[in-house]
């Protein structure tokens, strides 16, 4: 989809025109004549002139077939005008009109569809409806009637793509005070025709872009955004988001532990950390790392030196880095010596550096003290906290060490009293606030080490059994049969009906047992009684089974019969489980069972595929990994086994179709190494069945 008429039009007819510079009509009439642009035809059948340009009834009166039309009408005509200007043959629009899918009212609703279906229909790249309009600071072309956006502004290599107008003006005016300079300002509207990928996919291919800052609310298509996302890393382009809304609302009726963990903002997490995307949580964060991006070639990662004149200073600096995700290696011996030599008085060196005083009196040896703490192979860029008339008598030296130096020089003046436009003429970078600066070159350092996930799904090795139209759910025997073909371990189990062949089963299986209804209906058989555990004889397992089998009567849930399993000693019981995000599709969890699951929230999610080697990788990244790896004594578990089992599950899933809604292994008995793990049990959640007409009629 190319979007260079919407985006870079050569001539624009602007329907709805003002002769006053104040209004929706008037401003991009406004701006474009102060722009230089030539081109414009304004269309006003009240007007013979508008801003002293020639005014025109009719879109069908303008001279030519313009790129670009701008509607500044009220909603109610905008159809109209698309369909005549569609008829010229004019190939993009702008629909600045509100009262579409954003009021949440069946009208606007019905607006908004009959404008995609008009763009569907007419192949128009059609921006809106809703949105504030654009701003082209490389070519100095403003579609826009946002009075933030101003010929004249010099233009840079950031693009600002935002799903609210106010947020664009915000985030600009906030960027700008940064220092940073943009190629594109782009409001997205409602984005009933172009929507947020189709922009970042002409972004990603613009060459006065190299960086884009994102406010978004809600994506539509999330394989659009990752394919996107993807030229963007290929590219080298720096690619940051703000993404609002992350509570925890979409998970509060959730059928399992898996889909309690797997809300909106973990999806998003999962998608932007694969996609080697940079998220930040704070809107100055967008500003930040563009900034930073301006410095890529001198920022590596997030290893800091930290050089301070206050030693409070530096712990608080250390801290930071450390809880936004950098850090503060401990430097080599032998750079600690040479620091050492340099810096009057008994100081600090082993990261962070107390400068001390002293350099009060003196600080000639504040360039060597860069130089050799940058020397240091571990450090990615050095962090110096040197604020006020501190930074103003150390200027030279700083400067001289930052010509000398490939890794990035960052000043941090508390003060706020240095030219941030002057140090980065000299190629110092420069925050006044210590957090700031730490979340920057934390999140930073991240993405700049980051890479795209490139896993591809394996060929399916099985295929699912028929799953049943009038169920939503397959019992758990049904579900690990499923899942054991297509390589996932299970546990065997035998089924009875009787308490005869309860007893019979039972010694044949052997001491202790466990005892589970089997049924389609039960998704949590603990929580009505429907598990009993260390059954250590005939008499225990008849006992169970007949007060199971009572207690589901009384519930009128559908009986398959009672499984019998032997119960393992050992191992170590972790969750995984798979949904499906209505963005990006499926969705896997990891995490350990029991407390940690419930409580502690202990859990790792990607996209599908995933494959072993990811797997394993997730597992590693739990906080309580500790406990699959020998903790306190215990053996360590096998986590090559467990994360075979949790990339076949993932193959399953993938290969089960739109009929399955939801899989989760819950416990995966992670067994001590070298012995394996075993699916202890399984849910299988399937879609609703599909309705005759009479029965949604009924």
């Amino acid at each position: 989809m190319t979007l260079t008429p919407l985006l870079s039009p050569r001539s624009i007819a602007v329907i709805g025109a003002s002769d006053n510079a104040r209004r929706i009509g008037g401003m991009p009439v406004d701006l474009l004549i102060r722009a230089g642009f030539e081109k414009i035809y304004p269309v006003n059948p009240k007007n013979e002139t508008i801003q002293g340009l020639k005014a025109y009834r009719k879109i069908e009166d303008v001279p030519e077939r313009v790129d670009l039309v701008i509607l500044a009408v009220s909603a109610d005509m905008v159809l109209e005008q698309l369909e005549r200007s569609h008829a010229l043959g004019i190939p993009a629009a702008m629909v600045f009109a509100a009262g579409y899918a954003e009021t949440n009212e069946e009208l606007g609703i019905a607006k908004q569809a009959a404008l995609t279906s008009f763009a569907t229909r007419s192949g128009m790249k059609i921006a809106g409806p809703n949105c504030m309009g654009n701003a082209n600071f490389t070519d100095q072309i403003f579609t826009t009637f946002g009075p933030s956006f101003q010929p004249g502004e010099p233009a840079g290599n950031t693009a600002l793509l935002t799903q609210s107008g106010n947020m664009c003006a915000t985030v600009f005016r906030m960027a700008k005070r940064a220092g940073v300079t943009f190629s594109q300002i782009i409001n997205t509207g409602n984005e009933a025709a172009v929507d947020f990928s189709d922009y970042l996919e002409h972004l990603a291919s613009d060459p006065a872009t190299q960086a884009a800052v994102c406010y978004i609310e809600q994506l539509r298509d999330g394989p659009k955004f990752m394919a996107a996302a993807a030229k963007f890393r290929a590219a080298g382009k720096l690619l940051t988001v703000f993404k609002v809304g992350v509570s925890e609302k979409g998970a509060a009726a959730a059928a399992s532990h898996t889909a309690a963990l797997a809300g909106d903002s973990a999806a998003y997490d999962a998608a932007f950390t694969q996609a080697g995307v940079a998220r930040v949580n704070e809107l100055s964060g967008l500003s930040d790392l563009a900034y930073l991006h301006g410095f890529a070639d001198k920022i590596g990662g997030s290893n800091c030196a930290v050089l301070s004149i206050s030693g409070a200073a530096g712990a608080i600096l250390a801290d930071a880095l450390q809880l936004s995700g950098g850090d503060t290696p401990t430097l080599p011996q032998s750079v600690q010596d040479a620091l050492d030599a340099q810096i009057p008085g008994h100081a600090m060196v082993s990261n962070p550096v107390d400068l001390t005083g002293n350099i009060v009196n003196s600080n000639e040896f504040l360039s060597d003290c860069i130089n050799i703490a940058l020397s240091a192979e571990a450090i990615d860029v050095l962090l110096l906290y040197t604020p006020g008339s501190f930074l103003t008598g150390a200027y030279e030296q700083i400067k001289k060490a930052a010509a000398a130096n490939h890794k990035a020089v960052i000043v941090i003046d508390t003060y706020s009293t240095a030219d941030r436009a002057e140090l980065a003429a000299d190629g110092i970078v420069y925050f006044d606030d210590f957090d700031r600066a730490a979340r920057a070159i934390g999140a930073y350092g991240k993405w700049k080490k980051s890479g795209m996930a490139a896993t591809t799904a394996a060929a399916a090795t099985a295929v699912w059994p028929a799953l049943p139209e009038a169920r939503v759910a397959l019992s758990e025997t049904e579900g690990k049969e499923a899942l054991a073909a297509f390589g996932v371990p299970v546990v065997r189990d035998a089924i009875v009906h009787t308490p005869e062949e309860a007893g019979e089963a039972a010694n044949l299986i052997g001491y202790p047992l466990v005892a589970k209804l089997v049924s389609p209906d039960v998704a949590h058989k603990t929580e009505h009684g429907l598990i009993r555990l260390s059954l250590k004889d005939e008499d225990d397992v008849v006992d169970a089974f007949e007060s199971m089998m009572a207690k589901a009567r009384s519930m009128d849930v559908h009986i398959e019969g009672v499984t019998l399993e032997p119960m393992l000693q050992g191992g170590v019981e972790i969750l995984a489980g798979v949904t499906r995000d209505p963005v990006f599709g499926w969705m896997l969890t990891v995490g350990m069972g029991g407390v940690w699951t419930e409580l502690m929230k202990d859990v790792q999610h990607r996209l599908l595929p995933v494959d072993a080697a990811g797997a394993e990788e997730m597992l590693r990244s739990l906080k309580s990994f500790k406990l699959l790896d020998g903790y306190r004594g215990a053996p360590k578990a096998d986590v090559v086994a467990a994360a075979k089992a949790i990339a076949a599950l993932g193959d399953a899933v993938l290969a089960g179709g739109e009929r399955l809604r939801e899989v989760e292994v819950n416990p995966l008995l992670v067994l001590p190494e070298g012995k394996g793990a075993v699916a202890v049990d399984a849910l299988v959640l399937l879609t609703e069945p599909a309705r005759a007409p009479e029965e949604e009629a009924a």
